[in-house]
């Protein structure tokens, strides 16, 4: 299927994500959240595919949802039909993001505002151009930062930093984006894209059931009681030496320990066997 708002590829197994309207900083039109959506559930329904690598183009990641064709004005509409042809898209290739139990990174090219924030912080790891910008502005509109866009802020930065993005509508540049917690590396701009490369194929070559279990881990742990945290942990060593066919104690250990990590496909145990 051809696109006219994004641009996708497949390349070495990574799915390329890019958003393609630099004459709007690549907010999200429904036609573009269509269109992301559709690609991400080619993504999801191809195993093949270890990894996803998200970015902009132009020099803009995301200005975030479209003002000129968003919820507010179907709200003011009163058309339920014409409200969910714009939330369930956005909605449903969120929720593919964030579930999905690959390696997925984020390049942040340029701008990246309101709802631009949100893949951001869904993506594993994200790494910002030293020219890229951040803000939540809806307070300038009397509005507020919605559809996600609270929840990937407070998630990650701490209750003042959070607040004061969303209170103030501030603009704020890569550098304080990251040491508020908001991006996970800066990177000068003309290597921002083979940084973001490098990352999505490293993460990507990792063991998959061990991807999918540490990623879940993290996400997990992170908002229990300590004890709570290791019974679960250990519960699923149990699950991960399952699935990989006791890989990791047979074969992975003992080329950690020589220094030979041959793990990432999955298929070590299998040639060895």
């Amino acid at each position: 299927m051809s696109y006219e708002q994004i641009i996708f590829e497949v390349k070495e197994n990574i799915g390329i994500i890019r958003f393609n309207r630099p004459e709007k900083k690549n907010a999200f039109s429904p036609k573009m959240n269509r269109e992301i959506l559709d690609a991400m559930t080619r993504i999801e329904k191809d195993s093949e595919i270890r990894g996803v690598l998200l970015t902009g183009s132009d020099d803009s990641f995301s200005a975030g949802l479209d003002v000129d064709i968003s919820f507010l004005q179907t709200m003011e509409k009163g058309d339920p039909d014409a409200y969910n042809e714009i939330h369930d898209p956005i909605q449903g290739w969120y929720r593919i993001l964030y579930n999905l139990h690959r390696a997925t990174v984020s390049a942040v090219n340029g701008h990246c505002y309101g709802g631009g924030v949100v893949p951001v912080s869904l993506c594993d790891v994200s790494i910002a151009s030293d020219r890229a910008k951040f803000g939540v502005p809806e307070i300038n509109f009397a509005h507020f930062p919605a559809g996600g866009t609270s929840w990937a802020l407070s998630h990650f930065l701490l209750p003042k930093h959070f607040e004061y993005l969303c209170l103030s509508g501030d603009r704020i540049d890569a550098e304080e984006a990251f040491k508020m917690g908001l991006v996970t590396k800066v990177v000068p701009h003309d290597q921002l894209e083979e940084e973001a490369w490098n990352m999505v194929k490293k993460l990507a070559n990792k063991h998959p059931n061990a991807y999918k279990t540490a990623k879940t881990m993290c996400r997990m742990t992170r908002h229990m009681q300590f004890w709570e945290a290791v019974e679960l942990e250990m519960a699923h060593i149990h699950e991960n030496y399952f699935l990989t066919e006791g890989e990791m104690v047979k074969i992975a250990l003992k080329q950690f320990k020589a220094k030979k990590i041959k793990t990432g496909a999955g298929e070590t145990y299998k040639k060895e066997k």
